[in-house]
């Protein structure tokens, strides 16, 4: 029977959600934890990677080896882009003013690995999946089709406007309301993680679908946590995990 996976960086993220399903658990010869469980006749996994794109990598890997998903969907929590004042020092730049708010569900419309663009020649001389020249610049785009069903679909779940564009992926989160406005300027990112295009990469050589839905926690360049709320970003992951069970695994449904 085909399962679906959800992939998470941490079991904090996942906390509210693993907290409400009867689910098993289980770990890998690397010490890797995997719960598994079926809500509705949907049988799924959940995977905790760890954060940053080399237990992402691993941990994708060694999944995909013995089991082949439906659906991946890469969720968690991340920092959402806002507009921008004019500021131009750390003070300065008005996050939070527009765009993303603390709480509201962005959906990958392409990931980026950025440190892949982060010098003057602007991308590899090379690619990094064989025949995909986005890649040279970290680029891994969502299948157009599977975007605008999930869009669509946290559309009418949420009675709402759901974020969609790019998405990020960082070594470190950003801190700096500076730095924060120079990324806005150049890439016009909708949200920032640890993850995502380590998870896209791995998928893409395996040809297994994928889908990234994150709840925003906070705005990049707070550096004050403070002002994050994890529990309202952790609510929204639970949300969000439960409505891809439900409607989400079975493609053949929704496509």
């Amino acid at each position: 029977m085909s399962k679906g996976l959800i992939l998470c960086a941490t079991e904090f993220e996942l906390a509210r959600f693993l907290d409400h399903q009867p689910l098993v658990k289980g770990k890998t010869p690397s010490g890797l934890i995997v719960y598994s469980g079926i809500i509705d006749d949907t049988p799924f996994d959940c995977m905790i990677s760890g954060p940053g794109v080399f237990n992402t990598a691993h941990a994708l890997t060694v999944y995909l080896e013995h089991t082949r998903p439906t659906l991946i969907l890469d969720t968690g929590i991340a920092g959402g882009f806002a507009s921008f004042g004019s500021g131009d020092d750390d003070a300065g730049g008005a996050i939070g003013s527009g765009g993303i708010r603390i709480g509201d569900i962005g959906i990958a419309a392409r990931e980026q690995y950025l440190h892949t663009v982060n010098t003057p020649a602007a991308g590899l001389p090379f690619d990094l999946i064989e025949n995909q020249p986005l890649t040279r610049q970290g680029i891994y785009p969502v299948n157009p089709e599977l975007l605008d069903v999930y869009h669509g679909l946290f559309t009418r779940e949420f009675a709402g406007p759901i974020a969609r564009g790019n998405f990020i992926t960082v070594s470190s989160i950003t801190a700096s309301h500076r730095h924060a406005q120079k990324i806005y300027t150049r890439f016009c990112p909708v949200m920032e993680a640890m993850e995502g295009a380590a998870a896209f990469h791995v998928a893409a050589l395996y040809d297994v679908p994928i889908i990234e839905i994150r709840a925003a926690s906070n705005f990049v360049g707070e550096g004050d946590k403070d002002k994050w709320d994890f529990p309202l970003a952790c609510e929204k992951v639970q949300q969000i995990c439960e409505i891809v069970i439900a409607n989400g695994f079975n493609l053949r449904r929704l496509l």
